[in-house]
């Protein structure tokens, strides 16, 4: 299978706040060469993605896929104005896949959801990115007061501590996502501040996924420059702050009939047991997509490598 976890109906963006200072984008874009400037913001050519059939005339997205949406850009970004519309028809449509969407630009949110989304889409997760305090309590309240049948939240890059306490105490947080900085950023994420996030979560049971310490990173006084992705990742699972619950559950639709699927209907993602086994995102994520970068693929169900707590 090809790997269909994220949907870039669009691509560009511009900063917006402290976390944006060394976004993985515009590094990316620089390092692949992408045409023109990273702040061109242009609707692509995978706009219609969740709508391809293959030569069977099967969607290539299959029923309950958990697909990231808009993950080079932002989906609330004033130039996808004209776009956003034809956006929320497709994932309306697509009732039968499971669509992540994130947003540093929760001010823009409410006025931008689409005309049907009443008390939210049953497939639909919201979520904002707050990198320290100050960006919490202007997001925070935003995504609070939105009416959503699924929310969660990003924390990365953590560059300051955030007091996360209301944001669990009110029932609404399914899933909290966090990293340190990296792509050549210096900003260092702080051990104290991610174990006491790591704890509530663990209080409130919510699954969290520390997955990155970013390539500065600060425990019991000691500074760690860590600038290997792949070892921010490993340090992180070591550090045993991560939590899993078990899965979030959504409702599912068929697109053509309305009808309710059930488990057997749909995906059921494997994962590789010698890479995904120490991944934080394995609970969040939708599986191996079997794309030929790894050697050694033994695939297994999530619970022989992940088990709720």
């Amino acid at each position: 299978m090809i790997d269909l976890k994220s949907w870039n109906p669009w691509h560009g963006c511009r900063k917006y706040s402290e976390g944006c200072a060394n976004c993985y984008m515009f590094v990316l874009d620089k390092a692949h060469k992408v045409p023109g400037q990273s702040t061109e913001i242009f609707r692509t050519k995978n706009f219609a993605k969740p709508m391809e059939r293959d030569r069977k005339g099967n969607f290539k997205v299959p029923p309950g896929y958990w697909v990231r949406v808009n993950m080079t850009s932002d989906t609330f970004l004033e130039e996808a104005d004209p776009w956003r519309d034809a956006m929320w028809r497709i994932i309306r449509y697509r009732s039968d896949v499971k669509f992540y969407i994130l947003t540093k630009r929760a001010l823009r949110m409410a006025d931008h959801l689409p005309a049907d989304w009443g008390e939210g889409y049953e497939n639909v997760q919201l979520n904002v990115t707050c990198e320290n305090q100050r960006a919490f309590d202007e997001r925070w309240p935003i995504l609070r007061d939105i009416p959503a049948r699924h929310k969660g939240m990003n924390l990365s890059p953590l560059i300051g501590p955030i007091d996360i306490e209301p944001a669990l105490s009110s029932g609404q947080i399914e899933h909290i996502d966090l990293g340190g900085e990296a792509y050549g950023g210096q900003r260092p994420c702080r051990y104290e501040w991610v174990r006491q996030i790591s704890d509530a979560c663990a209080r409130h049971r919510v699954n969290f996924a520390f997955d990155s310490t970013g390539e500065v990173f600060i425990k019991d006084g000691r500074s760690y420059r860590i600038p290997d992705q792949k070892t921010q990742l490993h340090q992180a699972f070591r550090s045993g702050l991560s939590h899993y619950f078990g899965p979030v559950r959504f409702k599912l639709y068929a697109p053509e009939y309305g009808t309710l699927l059930s488990e057997d209907e749909l995906y059921h993602p494997r994962y590789n047991r010698h890479r995904c086994a120490e991944c934080t995102m394995a609970f969040a994520c939708a599986g191996c997509g079997r794309c030929g970068r790894c050697k050694d693929v033994e695939l297994v169900d999530l619970h022989e490598i992940w088990t709720p707590e």
